[in-house]
């Protein structure tokens, strides 16, 4: 169980510092010219969008998004963790 448990730690980690590189690039002008940001932004777009759908934000100036879904996910690996620990 401990395998599966830090397996699971070590994804959900990874998807999160996807998740921050993703938000230092969308800051960054053309990011469609960096290599592999196309790839990062449809690995980690089906979660973000449906945290903007769920908690719309229309009038704010900055995306809170993200933060929205690493909380989510370090609640979930919390609770995994300890769960299979």
């Amino acid at each position: 169980m401990f395998f599966l448990a830090r397996t699971i730690d070590i994804l959900i980690n990874i998807y999160i510092w996807m998740i921050i590189i993703r938000v230092a690039i969308s800051w960054i002008g053309p990011y469609w010219r960096i290599p592999g940001a196309f790839f990062l932004f449809r690995l980690t777009n089906p979660f973000v969008s449906r945290i903007r759908k769920i908690f719309p934000m229309p009038r704010m100036a900055v995306d809170i998004s993200p933060v929205i879904a690493i909380l989510i996910l370090e609640l979930f690996r919390y609770i995994i963790v300890m769960a299979l620990s």
